[in-house]
């Protein structure tokens, strides 16, 4: 389902609150947190902040923040790496530039910011030029695309409201996976 839920169709909100009372969690869920502001969510006033690991620190340059495991935003449940694989497969606005085309990318961190839930995000890298040709370049309503099968080392920091939906990842030989956006509209 897309980000929003106010752009998910009518149908896909409906099976979702069928799977939702079917296949619920519980306990877990209480943890997340969707206390909204207009650009994300705001970072629990209980939480307490924790010395942050290196690569984090040279992103923000802060020694300690709130660490996350999950985030629910507007219905959505984005989740760090170590915490859940397919929850941490997202599409985004680069930099949150609305008239750039979405691109993957991997949560690594979710971390308090200027009292707001961020994202910590590893971009997934595109194919190297001139190394093969995308198959799926030949379909521009079909929303699949290769790229390399490797990650960015780099972090960058990603607002939930850039956030466009998930992503599928499939690989395809050991160099190259195709991603596929699960935005429905």
């Amino acid at each position: 389902c897309p980000h929003s839920k106010t752009r998910c169709p009518p149908a896909i909100r409906e099976c979702k609150i069928l799977l939702d009372r079917t296949y619920g969690v519980t306990g877990a869920s209480q943890d997340l947190s969707d206390d909204t502001d207009d650009d994300g969510v705001l970072v629990p006033p209980t939480a307490v902040p924790v010395v942050v690991p290196r690569d984090l620190f040279r992103l923000t340059h802060q020694r300690t923040a709130v660490l996350r495991a999950h985030v629910r935003h507007e219905g959505v449940v984005y989740s760090r790496s170590s915490t859940h694989v397919g929850n941490l497969l997202i599409m985004f606005y680069p930099q949150g530039y609305l008239s750039a085309s979405p691109i993957p990318g991997s949560i690594k961190y979710i971390f308090g910011d200027n009292g707001l839930l961020t994202l910590a995000v590893q971009r997934q890298l595109p194919l190297p030029s001139g190394k093969q040709h995308d198959p799926f370049a030949s379909y521009p309503h079909f929303p699949a695309k290769l790229y390399s099968s490797v990650v960015s080392d780099d972090l960058e920091t990603v607002r939930l409201s850039w956030v466009v939906s998930h992503f599928s990842r499939l690989a395809v030989t050991d160099d190259r996976v195709v991603v596929l956006s699960l935005c429905r509209v």
